[in-house]
């Protein structure tokens, strides 16, 4: 059976107690099993948007973009070792999948995981119960309740 696996991350420790439990669990069934490692980084900053919107000054394209690969550098760093991690218990990088989401202020971190859910239309859903990361309410209790109030028809899996 054919099983598509998000992995809701940041860089705390229980980001990477789900990924190693994850890796643990899945690697021995690694070619049936794609998994995709989504990070949700800091909100962007308010010079780069306009009234609003992501609409940006020709100059700023770049700085956002810039802003961007440094907040997934500087944040993300884990996904490499969770990448290791992976294709060490078996997975092929044609399974893995690195995906990062970048919102603005009044983004709902729940939301957005759950949107990338039904977007990528995976079965599992699984996290940390609590992050230590700036964006201090990802992976806390009240996104994890969320995502699993309203993560209709897909497993999700807490690890503490």
């Amino acid at each position: 059976m054919k099983m598509k696996v998000l992995l809701a991350m940041d860089s705390s420790k229980n980001s990477l107690k789900a990924a190693r439990y994850a890796a643990d669990l899945l690697g021995n069934n690694s070619s049936d099993v794609s998994i995709t490692l989504f990070h949700v980084l800091n909100t962007v900053p308010p010079a780069f948007l306009e009234t609003g919107t992501f609409e940006q000054k020709p100059d700023q394209d770049r700085d956002r973009a810039d802003w961007e690969k440094s907040e997934h550098a500087t944040e993300c760093k884990c996904m490499e070792l969770v990448t290791e991690m992976l294709k060490k218990v078996g997975f092929d990088d044609s399974r893995i999948e690195e995906k990062h989401f970048a919102p603005r202020p009044e983004f709902d971190v729940a939301n957005v995981i759950l949107e990338e859910c039904e977007k990528g239309d995976y079965d599992t859903i699984i996290m940390g119960k609590r992050g230590h990361s700036p964006h201090s309410k990802f992976l806390a209790g009240s996104v994890t309740e969320k995502i699993v109030r309203h993560a209709k028809g897909k497993a999700v899996w807490v690890i503490e």
